[in-house]
């Protein structure tokens, strides 16, 4: 007797990058890309209705073993109790031509109404949770990427990239693309390479550019800078990065204080030592007395911004021109 192959694959979790890889590679199983692209219906889960999804999912396939069918979110509209019972039956009848995605974009308890369908489904269905890698993990992650795309990444490399570029695989492995390319392949690409080459990171370079500037008194360019971040994210996350950033001078002056230096920051703050480095760089450019008004400031600016009597764009460029000028 054949093994039955899996019928449902529900997949979850907000790692879409992931979930990307895996539909391709199913969807590789189809045949050349011109009969896979033909066999492939794909549903939103915000506007399908079942009969469209039944009609999907009964259609044979052409030229191929079988259909895939990918349907997003359908926690979206299949929000109560009558239409989960329809829906699982839809899930019931679906024929072994038919491989239907059914992708959460978010992680799935354990008690959710699908993923208790699907454990009972036995071989008809597959599980499969798809979480953001973070920390060590996305190191290792960045490590297992290159790999697969036919390079090589030290170890320190990968766990500076990782704080570089934060969670976000999708960009990360932009990144590494980007680094393999750098090096031709040829060698491991180490932390002198993510140094030069990695920038993005929610525009962390020209962060530390824009703090260079404030310490600088450089006033045109600080707010030539605090624009081009602007443009690459909210003013509000900006504005918390800003206070988080500060936070962490701070600490790195207190540290630098009592006579520690790169190591010590890095050991102390629990990062990696090139971020160290550039804080301690500039730590020494700013007094304890500098760094403590500058974070009192943030702090009244935050009040101001939640209880809605200052606009958060003009909190940071009001900031900029207090400091430079």
């Amino acid at each position: 007797m054949a093994e039955s192959v899996p019928v449902v694959y529900l997949l979850h979790g907000e790692d879409d990058f992931a979930v990307a890889k895996f539909v391709k590679e199913l969807q590789g199983r189809l045949g050349d890309p011109s009969k896979a692209e033909m066999n492939t219906t794909r549903l939103d889960g915000g506007s399908f209705d079942l009969e469209e999804l039944r009609a999907a999912a009964g259609t044979m396939p052409f030229l191929a073993r079988r259909r895939l069918v990918i349907l997003e979110d359908p926690g979206r509209k299949i929000n109560n109790q009558s239409m989960r019972e329809k829906f699982l039956g839809v899930l019931q009848g679906l024929p072994e031509t038919t491989a239907l995605i059914l992708y959460e974009k978010k992680s799935l308890d354990k008690t959710h109404w699908l993923l208790k369908w699907a454990a009972q489904a036995g071989g008809r269905a597959y599980i499969r949770s798809f979480a953001v890698p973070r920390g060590p993990k996305m190191a290792e992650w960045i490590r297992s990427y290159a790999g697969e795309r036919g390079g090589e990444i030290t170890r320190q490399a990968a766990a500076l990239l990782a704080e570089t570029v934060g969670d976000d695989p999708r960009m990360t492995a932009l990144e590494i693309d980007k680094l393999l390319a750098y090096v031709n392949f040829t060698c491991p690409v180490d932390v002198d390479d993510v140094e030069t080459v990695a920038a993005y990171a929610g525009g962390r370079g020209d962060f530390f550019a824009l703090i260079d500037a404030i310490a600088r008194r450089d006033g045109s360019k600080a707010m030539g800078m605090l624009h081009i971040l602007l443009d690459e994210q909210p003013p509000l996350i900006l504005f918390f990065s800003l206070v988080g950033h500060f936070r962490l001078l701070l600490q790195t002056r207190e540290v630098y204080e009592g006579g520690g230096q790169d190591a010590a920051v890095a050991k102390a703050l629990g990062i990696h030592p090139y971020r160290a480095k550039k804080l301690t760089a500039q730590a020494k450019t700013l007094s304890m007395q500098t760094l403590e008004n500058i974070y009192q400031r943030l702090h009244d600016y935050d009040l101001e911004i939640k209880t809605g009597q200052l606009d958060t764009e003009l909190a940071l460029e009001t900031m900029i021109a207090a400091l430079t000028g």
